[in-house]
């Protein structure tokens, strides 16, 4: 898909483009964000999490996608990193327009977090 986008030129080629991290395009950085995580290199999860968060987020304009956030608190939670974790879900929530926060997991992440202080 994003090799097929970027040879088709145009608009759509300009878009992924702005998506790409270090030559890749964030979508295709779930994989090893997940393997990351699964060999315990939690720094090094959270530096793809969050430039994948920053490729999306010049990519789409429009509410970031939640997973590259939900997998950055996560990693934070499991540092003990309960500051980081609020202040990544509050990132998340202070782009995402009114209408698509409440009820989302980074609210309800957030809500249990904020009560547990």
């Amino acid at each position: 898909m994003v090799q097929d986008a970027l040879a088709s030129g145009g608009s759509r080629a300009a878009q992924f483009k702005r998506g790409m991290v270090d030559g890749v395009h964030y979508l295709e950085l779930v994989e090893p964000i997940k393997q990351l995580k699964r060999e315990g290199q939690f720094d090094e999860a959270l530096v793809l999490c969050y430039k994948a968060e920053a490729a999306e987020g010049d990519a789409g304009g429009r509410e970031p996608a939640p997973w590259y956030t939900e997998q950055a608190a996560i990693v934070h939670r499991k540092l003990s990193q309960k500051d980081e974790e609020i202040a990544v879900l509050k990132g998340w929530l202070a782009k995402c327009p009114k209408a698509h926060r409440s009820g989302s997991r980074i609210a309800e992440r957030l809500a249990k977090l904020e009560a547990s202080k």
